[in-house]
């Protein structure tokens, strides 16, 4: 199993290597100089290989092992302490916590046949919490989100954005389950950095995402509703 930081136009921004000291930072050819200022070890994607998700498909092809992605603006990890009414964010910086969980997680993968594992991707509400520790139809998002790598699972190229989504989806109406971890999350930074969800072309992206969504899986999702930077989608599975 490798974790994969796929990176473009960040180098001296990003922030997931600090935690993730063994993961391997995927980023243009044209742009390895610039982040060797990182002590990750790097490879060089081909320049011709546009947009992230081509550059997913890309990594799941040059790689014989499970991939693991980590998107490069992690701002925390770790776990909620809850009480009735109350919560605190339990930070974690050990990255040998978050692997071994992430072994664990696609060991359950094989035995249900499952493709897809991942983590809860908000550290700040409620909604996560120890009693319902697993989600197994649903949705997990690109930013935390490992792919049991044996061929059968590739991103769908026509989606420029969603592309975690529409994996996802085609993974329940496969009948298939994910595994995605309610207990660890994974808290990243979409907003303030360049590139993602700040390209000013996003919105565009996503409702065409959102309308082949529609169209391709009906009735799975209930509501659309943009919100800031990106879209809140609410699913009917």
């Amino acid at each position: 199993m490798i974790i994969a930081i796929p990176s473009k136009g960040r180098a001296g921004f990003i922030t997931t290597h600090k935690t993730f000291k063994t993961a391997i930072l995927f980023v243009p050819e044209s742009e390895v100089s610039q982040y060797s200022i990182y002590k990750n070890k790097l490879v060089g994607v081909p320049n011709n290989i546009k947009g992230i998700t081509e550059t997913r498909n890309w990594i799941l092809k040059n790689n014989d092992c499970n991939v693991f992605f980590i998107d490069d603006d992690l701002k925390y990890a770790g776990y909620i302490k809850r009480t009735e009414l109350k919560y605190k964010v339990k930070k974690i910086v050990d990255e040998d916590i978050y692997i071994n969980e992430i072994n664990k997680l696609f060991e359950i993968a094989y035995q249900l046949d499952s493709k897809i594992i991942g983590f809860f991707t908000v550290g700040n509400n409620l909604s996560n919490y120890s009693y319902n520790p697993f989600l197994f139809n649903g949705v997990c998002l690109g930013s935390c989100m490992g792919i049991v790598n044996d061929g059968t699972y590739y991103f769908d190229e026509d989606y420029e954005v969603k592309e975690d989504y529409e994996l996802s989806l085609r993974n329940v109406f496969d009948k298939k389950q994910i595994v995605r971890s309610n207990i660890l999350f994974m808290q990243h930074e979409h907003t303030q950095m360049k590139g993602g969800c700040r390209d000013d072309k996003r919105i565009n992206k996503e409702k065409t995402a959102i309308k082949k969504l529609i169209k391709k899986y009906p009735g799975a999702i209930k509501t659309a509703k943009h919100r800031g930077t990106t879209f809140s989608i609410q699913f009917n599975l």
